[in-house]
């Protein structure tokens, strides 16, 4: 008897599966919303930043900026000397295509293991052409302040 129930469920299966396949297949081309996009963008820039990946977080950087302010040698060996230890949002405001963040964010030194905390302002602008999220403001500065 058993056989014969899976002859008879077999071929339903196998249509529930292809069909299955082909929703998936065409959720992965849906192009995501804005505001979708923005929660992608925020939330792999933190990972990024929590992570202390600041070439990965890097990449979320308006191209516009990194032209105009390229990334120094010493900037580049800053952010290889620390860990970051925390990437708090302290307040967030949305705009017309534009997002401004204030966070905090907690440095330690990987040498001497001293901790400190920075404040830094991301704002961010949507791409409309290319359906993504720049960071204008760049990385944040970590040079130690006098």
């Amino acid at each position: 008897m058993s056989n014969i129930w899976l002859r008879r469920a077999l071929p339903r299966i196998a249509v529930a599966l292809l069909l299955v396949t082909i929703t998936a297949c065409n959720m992965n081309s849906i192009k995501p919303s804005k505001d979708h996009a923005l929660d992608l963008a925020l939330y792999d820039f933190a990972g990024a930043m929590h992570w202390s990946d600041f070439d990965k977080a890097y990449d979320f950087v308006d191209p516009k900026t990194k032209t105009e302010h390229p990334l120094t040698d010493l900037e580049r060996a800053r952010y290889k000397q620390i860990e970051v230890s925390n990437y708090d949002v302290i307040s967030s405001a949305n705009g017309d295509g534009t997002v401004d963040r204030q966070i905090q964010l907690g440095l330690v030194n990987r040498n001497t293991q001293v901790g400190r905390s920075v404040i830094y302002r991301e704002h961010w602008r949507w791409d409309a052409t290319i359906k993504t999220w720049w960071l204008v403001s760049g990385l944040p500065d970590i040079s130690p302040q006098q």
